[in-house]
């Protein structure tokens, strides 16, 4: 084992989403925590004593519960009256990006690195509530990427949707210009990522980071913390070390 490494679930009271983290947190002990005894982080915004019963009843006994404020960053009136309180989605006419949704992105984007509770942490995968080992996962991953001296891996790369990366190519461009041909509209599915804490600790990620987030356009245009670390690895993180790892795992949805 790494030390000073966890698993880190973002958690919320809905209660299919908990159903979800039941089920992840089942597949997740049977399949590596046994073998791997890491210790698992539950953040959220605030849960009843009930709910934080019921997760610690599914959880390890090795885990913690850490509350985060979501709040806006004090923006002057010219950005702050440009932020919809509902970002339009493009599946049908209900859907749409709630402000906490993009807190989320922002959190992930860049406000975890600077959060104190992690400060000694070496390496952290973070896994959504309805991520799933689905079989007996064979190595240490944390060691994996200690091994290799990997800074981030995920299992994969897809496109984002053209209308919530707008302008995002271009900003990145102008603060971190690359010679590689970096896809403006990729992002790493960071619904399973793994990273060296330390290394996005650093100031080369963070001063990226302050700067994304100076711009609103998390809140503005939903620039999401996917397509945002792809731009940033991309350009900041040499390809050798980057990995996808090919494990028996599932997204979405019940398992």
């Amino acid at each position: 084992m790494v030390k000073n490494s966890c698993i880190f679930y973002l958690v919320n009271n809905n209660p299919i989403h908990l159903n979800r983290l039941y089920d992840s947190l089942q597949c997740l002990t049977r399949n590596f925590l046994d073998s791997n005894p890491y210790p698992v982080v539950f953040g959220h915004e605030g849960l009843d004593q009930t709910t934080i019963n019921k997760i610690k009843s599914h959880a390890p006994s090795n885990h913690f519960f850490h509350k985060i404020e979501f709040k806006l960053p004090d923006y002057p009136q010219e950005i702050l009256s440009q932020i919809p309180e509902k970002f339009k989605g493009h599946w049908d006419d209900n859907a749409f990006f709630s402000m906490g949704y993009r807190h989320m992105c922002r959190y992930f984007s860049g406000e975890i690195f600077k959060d104190p509770f992690f400060e000694n942490v070496h390496y952290l995968l973070r896994i959504d509530c309805d991520s799933y080992f689905t079989d007996r996962v064979e190595e240490d991953i944390f060691n994996t990427m200690l091994q290799n001296n990997f800074k981030y891996a995920s299992v994969g790369v897809e496109d984002d949707m053209d209308y919530v990366v707008e302008g995002l190519y271009n900003f990145c461009e102008k603060i971190a210009p690359s010679n590689k041909s970096i896809p403006k509209n990729k992002m790493f599915q960071t619904h399973f990522e793994l990273v060296n804490f330390k290394w996005f600790r650093e100031d080369a990620y963070l001063n990226f980071y302050k700067q994304i987030d100076e711009t609103g356009n998390i809140f503005i245009k939903r620039w999401g913390d996917a397509p945002v670390k792809y731009q940033a690895v991309s350009r900041l993180i040499s390809e050798e070390n980057i990995h996808i790892f090919n494990l028996p795992y599932k997204h979405g949805g019940d398992l």
